[in-house]
C-alpha cells in the first residue's frame, strides 16, 4: 500500500497539471439589449461550443439605455468591459470620439475573405474612416406595406411605382375616411434619395437643398395633399392600424414582425412591394434601423472573440437561424438565395416576403454614421422637428437652426 501511494499522488499532480497547463477554458461576455438577439445568440452560442468545447460564450440582456451607459463607463475606466457588444446604429457614434475602444475588424474581415460577404449599404453603417467595427445582424430593406382589400375596395391598382401615385391613390381613399399613411418618415424617404443628414467626411449637410426638399414633401402630404396625417401616440397608432384607418405602411423588413405582433386580426389582408420612386430609374428602397456586434478592446481572447463572430454573423447556416428566431432578412449575401427565407408567408396573403426583401436589398442605399450622428438625432428630434411639424418654424429654419448647433459641437468637439 504505501509502494501505491507515491503512484497516487503522481497520477494526481499530473492531472492538475494537465488541467492548468494542457486545457484551458475561454469564457466570453456578450452584451445586447434585444430579446430576439440574446435568444438567437444563445442557441448560436450552444452550437459553437460543439465547434470551440474550450470557449463560452456568456449572454446578458440589458435593457437598451442602461446597457449603453454602462458600455460608456466600463470601456473609459477598462473595469467591467464586455467582450463583445451589440451596438445600435443611433447611439454607434457615441462610441467613435476620442480613444476608441472597439476593434477593427479588418484584417479579420480580409484573412476570412469576408470583406464583401455583407450588403455594401448595411457594412457602412459600422464603418468609420475606413475601419470597419461591427458586423450588422439584419438587412433592413425598407418596403412598402399595404393593405389589398382596402385598395381592392377604392380602386387602386399595384404595384405603386411611384410617389406621385402613392399620392393619387391616397386621394381614391378620401370618401372611405382613410389615409394612405401616417406621415411619412423623413430621413426614410431622404435616403431613398441618397440624401444623408453628413456626407462621407461626417461633414453636417442637414441643411442642404436635397434635404429641405425632401421634409418639404413629407409635410405636403399631410397639409397640402392632405392624404397623411400625425401618427397617433403610443398604442393607439396600432389600433388605428387595425381598425384599417391607413392603407400602407413605410417599414424595413423588421417591420413585418411588428405588423404581426400589433394587429393579428389583420392577418391575410397584407402583401408588400418594392417603394415606389421619385423619379423614373430612381432608387426603389431605403434603409431603416440596425443593430452592429462589436468587439471591445478589452477582450480577453480577441482570436477566440472573433471566432465566434465570424461564426454568428458571418455564415450562412446562422444566418438562416436567426430569420428562423427573429424575422430578421440577413445583410449576408451568400444566404439570400436560402430556400428557408423564401417560404409563403400566411399573413402576407402567401407572398414570398423573403424574395422581396432580397431583391430590393442589393439596393440598400449607404446609411452613414458619425461621432456626431447622436448629437443630430437628439438636437433635431427633440428640440427643432416638434416646432416644425407643428408648423411653428419652417422646414428650412428648423434644419438650418439644428445643423448649426451640431456643427458648433463638432467645432468644440464635443
Amino acid at each position: 500500500m504505501r509502494r501505491k501511494l507515491p503512484v497516487l499522488i503522481f497520477s494526481i499532480i499530473l492531472l492538475f497539471a494537465w488541467e492548468s497547463v494542457g486545457y484551458t477554458s475561454t469564457k466570453l461576455e456578450l452584451w445586447t439589449f434585444v430579446n430576439t438577439h440574446a435568444r438567437f445568440f444563445r442557441q448560436a452560442a450552444e452550437n459553437f461550443k460543439k465547434i470551440e468545447p474550450d470557449v463560452e460564450i456568456d449572454v446578458k440582456e440589458i435593457e437598451y439605455n442602461t446597457l449603453f451607459d454602462k458600455l460608456a463607463i466600463s470601456l473609459q475606466t477598462g473595469v467591467g468591459a464586455p467582450d463583445l457588444v451589440d451596438i445600435e446604429q443611433g447611439v454607434f457614434g457615441r462610441f467613435l470620439k476620442g480613444d476608441i475602444k472597439l476593434v477593427p475588424l479588418n484584417d479579420y474581415l480580409k484573412k476570412a475573405k469576408k470583406t464583401t460577404a455583407l450588403a455594401k449599404g448595411r457594412q457602412a453603417l459600422y464603418t468609420y474612416q475606413g475601419k470597419v467595427y461591427g458586423l450588422e445582424h439584419a438587412l433592413c430593406p425598407v418596403v412598402l406595406y399595404y393593405r389589398w382589400d382596402i385598395f381592392q375596395q377604392a380602386g387602386i391598382k399595384t404595384p405603386i411605382t411611384t410617389w406621385d401615385e402613392w399620392i393619387q391613390a391616397g386621394k381614391k381613399l378620401t370618401s372611405l375616411k382613410k389615409f394612405i399613411s401616417s406621415l411619412p418618415p423623413f430621413d426614410i424617404l431622404l435616403r431613398q434619395r441618397k440624401g444623408n443628414f453628413f456626407d462621407e467626411k461626417g461633414n453636417m449637410v442637414a441643411d442642404s437643398p436635397l434635404v429641405i426638399e425632401t421634409l418639404k414633401w413629407v409635410l405636403a402630404t399631410r397639409d397640402e395633399d392632405k392624404v397623411t396625417e400625425d401618427p397617433p401616440a403610443g398604442p393607439a397608432f396600432w389600433s388605428a392600424v387595425r381598425e384599417g384607418r391607413y392603407a400602407t405602411l413605410i417599414g424595413a423588413d423588421w417591420y413585418a414582425g411588428f405588423i404581426k405582433d400589433n394587429a393579428p386580426e389583420t392577418g391575410g389582408k397584407w402583401k408588400a412591394q418594392a417603394l415606389p420612386v421619385w423619379e423614373k430609374g430612381g432608387l426603389d428602397t431605403s434603409t431603416s434601423g440596425g443593430t452592429g456586434l462589436c468587439m471591445t478592446v478589452y477582450a480577453k481572447d480577441r482570436d477566440k472573440a472573433w471566432e465566434f463572430m465570424e461564426y454568428a454573423q458571418l455564415t450562412k447556416e446562422n444566418a438562416i437561424l436567426r430569420y428562423k428566431l427573429t424575422h430578421l432578412f440577413p445583410p449576408l449575401i451568400e444566404a439570400w438565395d436560402a430556400p428557408e427565407l423564401r417560404e409563403p408567408d400566411p399573413f402576407f396573403s402567401n407572398q414570398k416576403l423573403g424574395a422581396l426583401f432580397a431583391t430590393v436589398g442589393r439596393r440598400v442605399p449607404q446609411q452613414i454614421n458619425t461621432p456626431f450622428t447622436p448629437e443630430w438625432n437628439d438636437i433635431w428630434g427633440n428640440k427643432y422637428w416638434p416646432e416644425v411639424n407643428n408648423r411653428r418654424m419652417s422646414p428650412e429654419e428648423g434644419l438650418k437652426k439644428a445643423a448649426e448647433d451640431v456643427r458648433k459641437l463638432m467645432q468644440r468637439g464635443k
